[in-house]
């Protein structure tokens, strides 16, 4: 089980469940829509840690968004605790 933080909150994430996921059962207030990768509501920046991206948001994520660390949350896995960034629009 890993704490993912963002903002003012934190919640828990194991590795099977996407950061979405979990912030819905545990009523975290963080930023969803499509939950299949395609929207991009849910684009934030993982600042630290270790995560896992299902192929659907590989390919919606440019190369250059990636190696930034830029994520979906719908479709990211914790594989360590995570520090998550808003992203401003």
């Amino acid at each position: 089980m890993f704490t993912i933080k963002m903002k003012d909150q934190s919640f828990l994430c194991p590795e099977t469940m996407s950061v979405v996921e979990a912030a819905k059962v545990q009523t975290a207030k963080v930023p969803y829509g499509c939950i299949g990768g395609g929207c991009g509501i849910c684009k934030v920046k993982v600042a630290k840690g270790q995560y896992k991206l299902e192929k659907c948001a590989e390919n919606a994520l440019s190369a250059e968004e990636k190696k930034n660390g830029f994520v979906f949350l719908c479709q990211t896995y914790p594989l360590s605790d995570l520090q998550l960034e808003l992203i401003k629009k």
